[in-house]
């Protein structure tokens, strides 16, 4: 009850707040402005103090709230219990809340040191308000017996646990990922209420810097947010790759690659003047765009077409989420439509052989670029309307569409930076042109030979190698000079990176399936494979039968260890494995081990016997296998006991040697499982398993079962040629966005050398 009542105090502080800090504004009343002021802080408060009784509630296994029961357990370590927090719709929604909450803070004396006025504070109360509004019909707060009418829960029920987190999501990158885009999300509020606010007072030029700043500051974190999300899928879901064109993953680039636009928008309005009422569409569709991301993950209408979608939140929450789009589209536009003649427009005209007009050029192939990334996102929606089955497009359709459009991207941007601001001569620009095309071409040609590639992949690689040699040139001659501000420069050289990395790694990377027995060996592309051997780890979790194989990999005199896992969970009854992969990384390549599946080839047919028999080895009829009696000595396993290990003494006689040994299988009670703990038999190639009781009235009389034959692990060994660039890019990508912020940390007008 009083996490639904902090929520509902903050819903009413960012109500008021929007209106006093509206009013007080407009009228430059005193007493409206204090009251603005107290609501403002009273709506940061409640979702703050909301925020921490929800995880005091997860941390303290308060399993009678049904957001924690669903996604928390007792047997999460503390990282993931935190993570938690945010790992279903009610939490993330609170997540996103908290994170807009605390920017609002930062915001208030960041507008009032500027002197921006209460304006966008009043517009930034709005934004948050729709989000409060959202917890309050789809609260973390709700009890069990609230959230299951209908299964007579008695108020006074508590479970012993909770159903715990997807075991897919219990990675160290849950705990970094989602916080940063989420983050990034929340700081695309602060250029579009402030675009809102210099169009509602007519004051066009006063908000361009504090714009500059907070799009900036935005497009980096929200950058890195997506790009953290790539190499989570990379190292952990399996499939080799850091983005798969999924909806979702598609539904988080569009407002970046708007608000990227935004960035060189802004740039030619501090150059040039104008652009006003691009920048306030570009800061507009930006946050729209997080709004229609929100909606797409959010409301189930992508849960038929992508894995990373959440269900259905409800008809409240559905229509909520298409009210909020809708107001933020019209509003704005309303908004724009009566200021637009208002906006003045320089006198100036664009020359085509200056910078201004090659950025311009490449901020148009953005955005088209966009477009085509929304379009394809959005079909699955068409699709529902229309009636048609909802199928998401294949990542080649993307591939075909965005690979131009980043040429022309990567091209536009490195002959941008060889013009001036002002007109620059053609002869100048030959001059530079002849020292970054001819080496940029030779190499290109160079791949082409090389990989055997197609020419759309040369084309990239010519024009990412030209951008990047021309960005090198320019932060060179900037850091020679003394000057720090070459923080675009770096971001583009991190794209030219990225790209490189990503045709490489892609277009030249190589996959084997091989099988791996314990014992025996492999080969895949020079590398001798061999399984060690098969560890279980995590054992004190009853939640889960998680296996870590040990895999040697011998090229040459080095040798090198590879853990991929197999694990099994309760999170879906231990009917399907999960996999994850190891990676093995060099300076120039990855080798990339992803298992694929887990099998038993059985070798001979199982046999039955009762403690004190013995009988033929199935193997050869001169050999014997003896059942003498069973080890209980290591029954208990667990904590809680679930866990037990059930023995059987066995003694083999083989070649007339005796081998006495002892086989276990794990009695996991709580899911009812009984696995085999597989062991060589003793001068033989393959291996015994208990893998049957029968139980009887007392243990004399029980049978048991043994089977023989060889667990298998089938895997897939990729090698990713440079996919180091891939991470390299990301790193300069977003350390030129931060680098660039900086110049904007006061608001002041900047003076641009126009000769630059």
């Amino acid at each position: 009850m009083l996490g639904k009542i902090l929520i509902i105090i903050s819903a009413i502080g960012w109500l008021l707040s929007f209106l006093f800090f509206l009013f007080g504004e407009n009228t430059k009343n005193d007493k409206f402005l204090k009251l603005a002021k107290i609501s403002f802080f009273a709506g940061i408060l409640g979702i703050v103090f909301s925020s921490v009784f929800l995880l005091f509630n997860i941390l303290s296994h308060n399993f009678t709230i049904t957001y924690v029961w669903s996604y928390s357990s007792r047997q999460l370590p503390f990282f993931l219990l935190v993570s938690s927090f945010y790992a279903g719709q009610e939490g993330s929604f609170l997540l996103w809340a908290l994170w807009m909450s605390l920017i609002s803070f930062a915001f208030y004396f960041y507008s009032k040191k500027n002197n921006l006025g209460y304006l966008p504070l009043s517009f930034f109360s709005l934004a948050i308000l729709f989000i409060t509004i959202i917890l309050i019909f789809k609260s973390p707060f709700a009890d069990l017996w609230e959230s299951f009418p209908d299964g007579n829960i008695p108020k006074d029920f508590v479970p012993q646990d909770g159903r715990g987190l997807n075991p897919i999501l219990q990675n160290y990158w849950i705990a970094i990922h989602p916080p940063i885009l989420f983050l990034g999300y929340s700081l695309l509020t602060v250029p579009f209420v402030l675009a809102l606010a210099s169009f509602w007072k007519r004051e066009y030029e006063r908000f361009h810097t504090p714009m500059a700043f907070w799009s900036l500051l935005g497009a980096g974190v929200l950058g890195f947010g997506i790009m953290l999300g790539g190499f989570w899928a990379y190292e952990t879901l399996g499939w080799g790759g850091f983005w798969g064109w999924d909806p979702v993953e598609n539904s988080s680039l569009v407002p970046w690659l708007l608000v990227t636009a935004l960035a060189h928008t802004l740039l030619l309005q501090k150059v040039k003047g104008g652009f006003i009422r691009t920048n306030f569409v570009l800061a507009w569709l930006s946050f729209l765009g997080v709004l229609y991301a929100t909606y797409l993950t959010r409301s189930g209408v992508l849960s038929e077409t992508s894995v990373h979608s959440f269900v259905d939140p409800g008809k409240i929450v559905n229509a909520l989420l298409l009210v909020f789009l809708v107001i933020f589209a019209v509003f704005p536009l309303i908004l724009f439509l009566i200021r637009t003649k208002e906006v003045p427009t320089p006198e100036e005209k664009i020359k085509a052989n200056s910078r201004q007009f090659f950025v311009i050029l490449g901020t148009i192939v953005l955005i088209i670029g966009t477009v085509v990334v929304l379009v394809g996102t959005s079909l699955p929606i068409i699709q529902g309307f229309i009636g048609a089955k909802k199928v998401a497009l294949e990542p080649s359709f993307y591939n075909q569409w965005m690979a131009p459009i980043a040429i022309l991207i990567l091209i536009i941007n490195a002959i941008s930076l060889l013009y001036y601001w002002k007109d620059t001569s053609t002869s100048q620009l030959l001059k530079k042109l002849y020292y970054s095309i001819i080496p940029s071409l030779i190499l290109a040609i160079i791949f082409f030979i090389l990989a055997k590639q197609n020419l759309l992949f040369a084309f990239l690689i010519f024009s990412s190698i030209f951008s990047l040699i021309i960005n090198v040139e320019k932060i060179y001659n900037k850091i020679s000079t003394g000057n720090l501000r070459f923080g675009a420069f770096l971001s583009h050289l991190g794209i030219s990176f990225l790209i490189i990395g990503a045709m490489l790694s892609g277009g030249l990377e190589k996959t084997q399936t091989i099988h791996l027995v314990e014992g025996q060996k492999a080969n895949a592309f020079g590398y001798e494979i061999q399984l060690i051997k098969k560890e279980r780890v995590e054992i004190e979790k009853t939640d889960r039968e998680k296996y870590k194989f040990h895999i040697r990999m011998t090229d040459g005199n080095n040798n090198s260890i590879v853990k991929p896992i197999v694990y099994w969970s309760d999170f879906n009854n231990f009917e399907q494995p999960y996999y994850e992969p190891d990676i093995k990384t060099y300076i120039t390549k990855d080798v990339y081990v992803a298992p694929k599946s887990f099998m038993f080839n059985e070798s001979f047919p199982p046999i039955s016997l009762k403690k004190g028999q013995s009988l033929k080895a199935p193997w050869s009829d001169n050999d014997t296998i003896i059942f003498l009696g069973y080890d209980m000595s290591s029954m208990h396993m667990g904590a809680n006991q679930s866990h037990f290990m059930f023995g059987l003494i066995l003694n083999y006689i083989i070649d007339g040697k005796s081998y006495p040994d002892t086989v276990y299988a794990i009695l996991n009670m709580k899911s009812s499982s009984f696995s085999p703990v597989w062991k060589l038999v003793p001068t033989k190639d393959f291996s015994i398993g208990f893998t049957k009781f029968e139980p009887a009235e007392n243990l004399e009389q029980s049978t048991v079962e043994l089977s023989f034959g060889q667990e298998m692990l089938v895997a897939d060994i990729t090698i990713k040629p440079f996919i180091i660039l891939v991470w390299l890019g990301v790193i300069f990508t977003v350390a030129g966005f931060i680098i660039a912020v900086f110049k904007y940390k006061k608001q002041k007008k900047l003076v641009v050398d126009a000769g630059k």
